[in-house]
């Protein structure tokens, strides 16, 4: 990604790069601080919903950094960010805390995974409706592999590919960029 950038535009490549260094150093730190998984876990729901709202945001001030385009990027003051990116961290945190907490009590698993079905398919709804269809489809990989890590149910990997795959066929109808993107790759 680093590479396409700077192929695209070298000033972006190297704020890229500066800003993949800052996360860099960011994680590493968090790691090092205790409690913060505790912390992180405690206030999961918060941490979800935040990122939830971060996002519907954009429909209200959203912004594309160089000019026409998908508004999905909040500006400030100079800085853009992308808040899809950060609801795709929180998306993690959620889903590893939740079921961390939940795995080792007797639900069925409908009963264990219903309420993040319900709060990772708002996420879902929101990128669609925002035409973030790849981070849309990357929400559904993400919760089938930690739902899989937890339960070890090979079917959920089936249902969660033959949901990318209907959700691909579906953007394909639906969205023109996707027929323009596949026509373009072909």
């Amino acid at each position: 990604g680093i590479l396409t950038i700077y192929r695209l535009d070298v000033s972006f490549g190297l704020r890229q790069t500066v800003w993949l260094l800052v996360c860099f150093v960011i994680g590493y730190l968090v790691l090092r601080i205790r409690g913060i998984l505790t912390f992180l876990r405690r206030y999961k729901y918060i941490w979800l919903t935040g990122g939830l709202l971060l996002t519907l945001l954009t429909f209200v001030v959203g912004v594309y950094p160089s000019g026409t385009g998908p508004e999905l990027w909040l500006n400030l003051f100079g800085l853009y960010l992308q808040p899809s990116e950060i609801l795709k961290v929180l998306l993690v945190i959620f889903l590893a805390s939740y079921l961390a907490d939940n795995l080792r009590i007797r639900f069925s698993l409908l009963q264990l995974l219903l309420p993040t079905l319900i709060l990772v398919g708002a996420a879902f709804l929101i990128l669609v409706a925002q035409h973030d269809l790849g981070t849309a489809s990357l929400f559904i990989a993400i919760y089938a592999v930690t739902i899989y890590l937890a339960s070890g149910k090979r079917r959920l990997l089936l249902i969660s590919m033959l949901s990318i795959i209907a959700a691909l066929i579906a953007g394909y109808v639906v969205y023109e960029v996707i027929q323009l993107r596949i026509e373009a790759w072909l």
